[in-house]
């Protein structure tokens, strides 16, 4: 890849029991802009948001029959862009949840409402904020939009999501939308779940003068792992 050509990783870390935010940018050969959930490199901009979590009484003191709108979306600002996603959860301590039952039962509890208006960030019509829902009710709901498709990472906790299509300037797409506590959910897999936060990391690079996602994505790594990228990042808690 050519010296020019600048790459971009925004990253923000949402949290479901407390709000974590962690905004940065990452880039090859050329300055950076930090502005609070946008993460700029050269001409190419990017945003994370998450209006409509209200990490100030959404996720605490969680009973069965609680449903949230938690909805990140990823906002392309400015030119296009390849971008993938990755999930990780994490218990109250930070730490990377690897107990296989504990994050069956969390992932059953994130869904995708194909509803949701990514452009508005409006609520949609299937899965609602303060309304109750069973495991049969959500059942045939996604984890995640399908428009992502799960890549496997060999670490346990972590998901990677990739972006089916280039993300266009203007364009905003939801990877979920709604956190439910099941109705028929007791307190033993409430003790089974335990305190827990959704990490979210966005990592775009700019679509132009890459054959596709893949030779994108490839050259990003290759950065990432010879360490050439210079990580700035602040923390807000």
């Amino acid at each position: 890849m050519k010296r020019s050509e600048k790459i971009i990783i925004g990253i923000l870390t949402l949290g479901l029991i407390a709000a974590l935010c962690i905004g940065g940018t990452m880039a090859y050969m050329t300055d950076w802009e930090d502005k609070e959930n946008t993460f700029t490199v050269g001409t190419l901009d990017v945003a994370l948001e998450e209006k409509n979590w209200d990490a100030g009484e959404g996720g605490e003191n969680v009973v069965p029959g609680d449903t949230f709108e938690k909805d990140p979306v990823i906002k392309g600002v400015k030119n296009d862009s390849y971008v993938r996603t990755r999930i990780l959860f994490k218990d109250s301590g930070g730490n990377v949840i690897t107990d296989s039952e504990r994050l069956s039962l969390i992932r059953s509890m994130i869904r995708f409402d194909s509803t949701y208006d990514a452009d508005a960030q409006k609520n949609g019509t299937v899965v609602v904020a303060g309304e109750s829902y069973s495991l049969s009710d959500i059942a045939a709901l996604p984890m995640v939009n399908p428009a992502f498709t799960e890549v496997a990472t060999g670490k346990a906790g972590e998901y990677c999501y990739t972006y089916n299509s280039v993300l266009g300037e203007g364009e905003n797409v939801a990877l979920f939308t709604n956190v439910v506590v099941p109705t028929d959910w007791s307190q033993i897999q409430l003790d089974a779940v335990g305190a827990f936060k959704i990490d979210v990391i966005v990592e775009a690079i700019q679509a132009k003068n890459f054959e596709n996602a893949a030779a994108a994505f490839s050259a990003l790594d290759s950065e990432i792992s010879a360490g050439t990228i210079v990580h700035n990042y602040d923390s807000t808690h």
